[in-house]
C-alpha cells in the first residue's frame, strides 16, 4: 500500500495504526496540498457483510458529528475494492500511549482533557449517535495538547447491540471489555449513560494508572463490571482530591439511573472539582422506589391522626357512589353511544370502508406489506370484531401493499434511467445514483447494490453509473442569477449559497466558487457559491461583555441569536483563569439573547441590547 494512490488524489505514506477490522495510513491529500489519515478495510473483511457494515456504520456516525474535540471526516470512498474513510491527520498520540509514558496524569490536566472528552461525547448524543467504544485508544492527543476523540467503528444511530457470556471462557461484545458498561457486558443496549461510565472508567485511569477492573480472561473483567464495586482511586493514590474521586465513583455507579444522565451534567461536577477539591457537592438522584417509600410513610401518618369509622364510613361511600356513577356511565356508553365492530379482515379496502361508513364510523387507513393477502385487501383493523366501539373512536384499517419481495435483475451496462423507471414501477421505495468515472458510456450502470436475487421493496438500490465529464466553467463576476443559469446549462447542480464581503467586487456578484474554474468535474456535481454583499451597519452594546474564566486553557465561543434565528459567532479563543472584558458588535439593533460556551459546553446566557 506505501506508495500507492488512492482514488488518483491520496498518495499513502506510512502506517500509522492498526486494528483488527481496518489499518489506519498517513497519506497526502494531492486536491487539498495537505496530510490526512486514511482508514482502510483489512482486504480479507472486504466480502464480510459484518465488518462492511461496521465500517459503512463508522462513517455514517462520523458524517454526523462535527466538533473541535471529535476527529472530523473529510472523505469516503471506494477505489476498486478498496474501502477507505479519510478524517484528519491528528499529528500526537493516544492518551493510552501518555498515560503508559507518564504512569497516571496530574488532576488538573486530568479534569481539562475529561472536560473535553465531555464536550465531544456530549455532541454526539445531541446529534443521536452513542459511541459506545470510549476508551483511551480512541482517544488522541495532539502536540499542543488538544483532545480529540475518534473511531466511530461500533457508534450506535438506531439498531442494538448484543453481548453474550459463551461456554469455554469465551467473550463476544460490542466495546472494549476494560471500558464497557455493565449493560454491556449483560448483551442490553448501551445508550448515553453507558458512554458516560465509559468515560469514568476511562478517568480512573488517567488518574491512578489503572484501570478498576482487570483480570486473566475478558469473561472475567466482563462478570466484575456487573458484580463488583470499584475501589475508590483513595485507595491508589492518596493525593487525589476527594470531589474528583466522588465524580468518578458516581461516573462508575452500577444502576445507570443513579449515573450522570448527561455528558453537561459531569461537567459541570468536574469543573466544580477545581474551586472546591473536597467535594461533598455530589449528588446521587433518589430511585423511584426510595421515593415510593418516603410517599409511603407520609401516607401512614397522615391515616393515624383520622379516626377508622370515618375513615371507613368515607370510603365506602366513596366507592358506592364511583361504582354507580362508573356503572351509569360505562352502560350510556356501551349501548347508547357505541356500536359493534364488524369483521372486515380479508375483504376489499372499498367494501370494507362502505360497511363502516354506513355505521357513521371515522376510518382512518394505513397501508402494509403482506405476503398472506392481495394488495388492497384488508389485513388487519384496529378494533376485534364484536367490540362495542365508540362513534367518535378512529378505526384504523391495515390494507395489503402487495408482496414486499421482487426480483432484481443484473442491471450492469443498461441507462440508469431506464433501470430507475423500472424499479420504481416495481415498487422499490429508494433508488440512490452515484456517478463515477468510468470507460462505460455516459449513464450506463457500473455496478449496482444490493447483488442479483430476491429483495424487500424497502431495501434501497444503489446505482453506481458512468458520469459524463463537464469542464467547470468561471463564474466569478456573475451574477446569481447568470451564475445559476450557466450551471444548469453545462449540466451543473447550485448548492449552498453564501454571503461574503470584497472591497474590489461589484454588490450582489459571484465572488468564490466551491469547484475551480477549468477543472474536470462529473455532470451533476454540487457546487457552492459565495455572493458579494455591501458592508453592513454594525451595533454595540453600551459596555463590554464579563466573561468569568473557572479553568485555565478553557476554549471560549460566544454568539448572538439574531431576530431572524440565525446564530452570529462574535467571539472564539483559548482563555486562562480569570475575568475577562469582551467587546461585543451586532449587524442588527435590539435586544438579543447572548450565548457563552466553554469547552463546547453552553454554561451562560444573557440578554443584552445593541444600539
Amino acid at each position: 500500500m506505501i506508495g500507492r494512490v488512492i482514488s488518483g488524489r491520496y498518495v499513502v505514506q506510512a502506517i500509522v495504526g492498526t486494528g483488527g477490522m481496518a489499518i489506519v495510513y498517513r497519506a497526502f491529500d494531492k486536491k487539498k496540498n495537505r496530510v490526512v489519515a486514511i482508514k482502510v478495510l483489512r482486504p480479507e473483511y472486504e466480502s464480510d457483510e459484518e465488518f462492511v457494515r461496521r465500517f459503512s456504520r463508522e462513517a455514517e456516525a462520523a458524517s454526523k458529528v462535527s466538533h473541535e474535540n471529535i476527529v472530523n471526516l473529510l472523505d469516503v470512498g471506494i477505489d476498486g475494492d478498496l474501502r477507505y474513510i479519510v478524517m484528519e491527520f491528528v499529528d500526537g498520540q493516544t492518551l493510552k500511549e501518555m498515560i503508559r509514558q507518564q504512569g497516571f496524569i496530574n488532576p488538573d490536566t486530568a479534569i481539562r482533557m475529561t472536560i473535553r472528552i465531555l464536550a465531544a461525547v456530549d455532541h454526539a448524543h445531541r446529534n443521536g449517535i452513542v459511541h459506545r467504544d470510549i476508551k483511551p485508544q480512541n482517544i488522541l492527543v495532539d502536540s499542543e495538547g488538544r483532545v480529540k476523540v475518534a473511531d466511530f467503528g461500533i457508534a450506535r444511530l438506531k439498531a442494538t447491540q448484543t453481548t453474550t457470556i459463551e461456554d469455554g471462557q469465551k467473550l463476544t461484545a460490542m466495546g472494549s471489555v476494560h471500558y464497557f458498561s455493565p449493560e454491556q457486558a449483560r448483551g442490553e443496549v448501551a445508550d448515553e449513560k453507558s458512554d458516560l461510565y465509559s468515560v469514568g472508567v476511562v478517568m480512573y485511569e488517567m488518574l491512578t494508572g489503572q484501570v478498576p477492573f482487570d483480570g486473566e480472561t475478558s469473561v472475567s473483567v466482563a462478570l466484575k463490571h456487573v458484580n463488583e464495586a470499584p475501589k475508590s482511586m483513595l485507595e491508589r493514590r492518596a493525593d487525589i482530591p476527594k470531589a474528583l474521586d466522588e465524580v468518578v465513583m458516581r461516573a462508575l455507579c452500577k444502576d445507570a439511573t443513579k449515573r450522570y444522565q448527561t455528558a453537561a451534567e459531569m461537567a459541570a461536577d468536574l469543573r466544580k472539582c477545581v474551586s472546591d477539591p473536597e467535594g461533598g457537592f455530589v449528588k446521587y438522584p433518589r430511585t423511584p422506589e426510595e421515593i415510593e417509600k418516603e410517599r409511603e410513610a407520609r401516607r401512614r401518618r397522615r391515616a393515624k391522626d383520622k379516626k377508622r369509622v370515618q375513615q371507613t364510613i368515607t370510603a365506602a361511600a366513596a366507592i358506592i357512589t364511583a361504582v354507580i356513577v362508573a356503572f351509569t356511565v360505562w352502560f350510556i356508553s356501551r349501548i347508547v353511544h357505541t356500536y359493534s365492530m364488524p369483521d372486515v379482515v380479508g375483504q376489499e379496502q372499498v367494501w370494507a370502508k362502505d360497511v363502516l361508513d354506513h355505521l357513521k364510523a371515522t376510518v382512518e387507513v394505513e397501508y402494509d406489506y403482506s405476503e398472506d393477502f392481495e394488495e388492497g385487501k384488508v389485513i388487519g383493523q384496529s378494533h376485534r370484531p364484536g367490540a362495542r366501539v365508540k362513534y367518535d373512536t378512529p378505526v384504523t384499517l391495515t390494507v395489503s401493499k402487495g408482496s414486499e419481495r421482487y426480483y432484481l435483475e443484473d442491471v450492469t451496462g443498461r441507462k440508469a434511467a431506464d433501470v430507475a423507471e423500472q424499479l420504481g414501477a416495481q415498487g422499490v421505495e429508494t433508488v440512490d445514483i452515484t456517478y463515477v468515472q468510468s470507460d462505460r458510456p455516459a449513464g450506463t450502470i457500473v455496478s449496482f447494490e444490493p447483488a442479483p436475487g430476491m429483495q424487500s421493496k424497502e431495501t434501497p438500490v444503489m446505482l453506481i453509473v458512468s458520469g459524463q465529464r463537464i469542464m467547470m466553467p468561471s463564474l466569478t463576476g456573475l451574477t446569481l442569477d447568470s451564475a445559476q443559469a450557466l450551471l444548469s446549462a453545462e449540466g451543473l447542480l447550485v448548492g449552498t449559497v453564501s454571503e461574503g464581503y470584497a472591497a474590489d467586487a461589484k454588490s450582489d456578484t459571484v465572488i468564490a466558487q466551491s469547484v475551480a474554474a477549468n477543472s474536470q468535474v462529473l455532470a451533476g456535481t454540487i457546487v457552492d457559491l459565495t455572493i458579494n454583499q455591501k458592508t453592513p451597519a454594525m451595533y454595540y452594546p453600551s459596555s463590554k461583555l464579563s466573561v468569568v474564566v473557572p479553568l485555565s486553557g478553557t476554549q471560549v465561543r460566544i454568539q448572538i441569536r439574531l431576530d431572524s434565528g440565525d446564530m452570529q459567532e462574535v467571539y472564539q479563543g483559548t482563555l486562562n483563569i480569570g475575568t475577562y472584558r469582551i467587546a461585543l458588535s451586532c449587524a442588527e439593533p435590539g435586544a438579543h439573547a447572548v450565548y457563552i460556551y466553554m469547552d463546547g459546553v453552553m454554561m451562560e446566557e444573557q440578554n443584552i441590547t445593541f444600539e
